[in-house]
């Protein structure tokens, strides 16, 4: 349980320290410190037992660093490493907010991120220890904000790991749905009979092996009526991708049902701003389905006619998410979006040479391209922008059709080109996270697992 109070409520205590720095404590408090050796470095965590000097039995103390170098990613870092490592040792905690009042939406947002785990599908849960939490702070609609913030990345961590026998294109829809009725947003489900109608044949195609029919995902929140700016979100989501035809080695296959990281991203993405309420015009897309082999599954060498009228050879039925996204991107463009963001687990590529670091973005916008990059540096989260020269585009020449679907080297950049082309006059951003959305090791935030990514940098940047 977390909450915001003005005053006391548990039995153990957390209060920051700066470097270089004296913040204002309560006298009792004031008393402990001066047994302290914790010397103020970030992350520098040091417990005291106060042996009765004051009224909680524990206090813990966290160092910032200096003021100079002091900012919200350092206090998400610093806080989080700390509520990680105390997490199953204690039961209650406070927290003394005596910071800036716009530190408390990152206060708000870690608490969230670093007390989530994921609890599987087991006969017996196993919780964290501590469910009890309060900021001492008058900034309660700061931590709020951060809360649900936080509430919605943890939202996508949990729909990311789930197995893909629960997690299918119509649970997909289902979660969308949900957030609709909950945020007072609008929402269209396309499904595999109006996909038909409506000639998204490169979303049909993808789902054709499966039992599990495909659909598109429409959410609408629209927040400035006197705007004409519509920003469009797209999420691949494919909830198991076994390759298809083009099968994938069965080694680590079972990862694969993360392949709708980007899906989930936008669905929380949504779930945030539907409680914030921005100033802005958003429309989410979210193409869904299953990438199976079958009697009935696509095959290399056919010929797919996209929603927009190109036509598509399929080169490898493993570069599936490429071809439900174009289909998306297309509607979003008759839709009136004027920015296009897709956020995909696209390639291996990109994971391979730039890691869980940083996740790939390609951009006909420099404009659009900065926002996101800055953006993301704001919340730690990085992005690296590729080059989205011409020449890449050569690869996917074809006799066959307007262009093939994966080309022989370069795969992370010619994937982006082959989106960025379907968007053609409007800004653009594609979002490689495959390297991202999980983490084997874990971070500061995060216990190992999915990391919702790039969920924050996307609420904050449709914030501002």
């Amino acid at each position: 349980m977390l909450g915001v109070n003005d005053n006391k409520l548990y039995s153990n205590l957390l209060i920051f320290k700066f470097k270089n720095f004296s913040l204002e404590y309560p006298e009792e408090i004031r008393e402990i410190l001066a047994y302290s050796e914790n010397s103020g470095d970030l992350k520098e965590l040091e417990i005291l037992n106060t042996l009765g000097k004051c009224d909680y039995k524990k206090v813990f103390i966290l160092g910032l660093g200096t003021t100079e170098e002091f900012n919200s990613v350092k206090l998400m870092r610093a806080l989080g490493s700390a509520v990680k490592s105390i997490k199953n040792s204690i039961e209650d905690l406070d927290i003394l907010d005596n910071l800036r009042e716009d530190f408390g939406y990152n206060i708000g947002q870690v608490l969230e991120l670093s007390l989530y785990k994921f609890k599987g599908i087991k006969q017996k849960e196993i919780n964290v220890k501590l469910q009890k939490v309060n900021v001492i702070s008058s900034c309660k609609d700061e931590i709020s904000k951060g809360f649900i913030v936080g509430n919605s990345v943890n939202f996508v961590r949990n729909l990311v790991s789930l197995p893909s026998n629960y997690v299918t294109p119509k649970y997909i829809a289902q979660q969308a749905e949900n957030i609709a009725k909950e945020g007072n947003l609008d929402i269209k489900i396309i499904d595999k009979y109006m996909l038909e109608q409506m000639g998204m044949n490169a979303i049909l195609y993808v789902g054709k092996g499966s039992l599990h029919s495909p659909r598109l995902v429409a959410l609408q929140y629209f927040g400035d009526s006197s705007s004409k700016e519509i920003t469009a979100i797209i999420g691949k989501g494919v909830t198991f991708d076994s390759g298809g035809i083009t099968l994938k080695p069965g080694k680590g296959m079972e990862n694969m049902v993360s392949d709708m990281a980007g899906a989930a991203s936008v669905l929380g993405t949504m779930k945030a701003l539907s409680k914030l309420r921005p100033k802005k015009n958003i429309i989410a897309l979210i193409p869904t389905v299953e990438n199976m082999p079958s009697g009935n599954a696509y095959k290399p060498g056919d010929v797919i006619t996209t929603y927009c009228g190109k036509t598509v050879q399929v080169i490898s039925t493993d570069a599936e998410g490429r071809l439900i996204l174009c289909d998306a991107i297309a509607y979003a463009k008759e839709l009136g979006a004027t920015n296009i963001i897709d956020i995909a687990t696209l390639t291996g590529s990109c994971s391979q040479f730039l890691g869980g670091i940083n996740a790939g973005l390609l951009s006909n916008s420099d404009e659009l391209a900065n926002s996101i990059i800055n953006t993301g540096k704001e919340v730690g989260e990085n992005f690296w922008r590729l080059p989205n020269n011409p020449e890449y585009l050569e690869q996917l020449k074809t006799d066959s059709a307007d262009l093939k679907n994966s080309g022989t080297s370069c795969g992370a950049i010619v994937a982006g080109l082959f989106l960025e082309s379907f968007a053609e006059d409007v800004n653009f951003a594609h979002l490689d996270i495959a390297g991202c959305a999980g983490s084997a090791s874990g971070s500061d935030l995060y216990d190992a697992g999915a990391t919702g990514m790039p969920t924050r940098t996307l609420i904050e940047l449709l914030m501002k």
